[in-house]
């Protein structure tokens, strides 16, 4: 189990890293970026989500075999794992910008 200064350390490390990537982005550049994240941010929880509901029913279902359970658990814990991803850079990215912009529809 990992302390509490392991902790910090890891944030610490992996703000350096987002500092390292962003630095030097005009702020237009940013808030594009920014879009393209939260795009990408509700697609991951979509896909998530039906990973989730697919695991589920299977889960449910007395006939579907053990392999295929195992399939849509991989296949959920993927997806959750991105999702989680996108939404870290997603925070990082809002937290330089310093407001949630506008999402075109489409």
């Amino acid at each position: 189990m990992a302390s509490n200064n392991d902790d910090e350390w890891r944030a610490a490390k992996l703000n350096n890293n987002f500092e390292q990537i962003f630095e030097g982005m005009a702020q237009s550049e940013l808030e594009l970026l920014t879009i393209d994240a939260i795009r990408e941010y509700r697609a991951s929880v979509a896909l998530a989500e039906t990973a989730r509901l697919e695991r589920l029913a299977a889960e449910a279902d007395k006939n579907c075999c053990p392999e295929r359970r195992a399939e849509l658990q991989r296949i959920h814990q993927h997806a959750e794992t991105e999702h989680r991803a996108r939404q870290l850079v997603l925070n990082n990215l809002i937290d330089r910008l310093g407001y949630v912009p506008n999402v075109p529809t489409g």
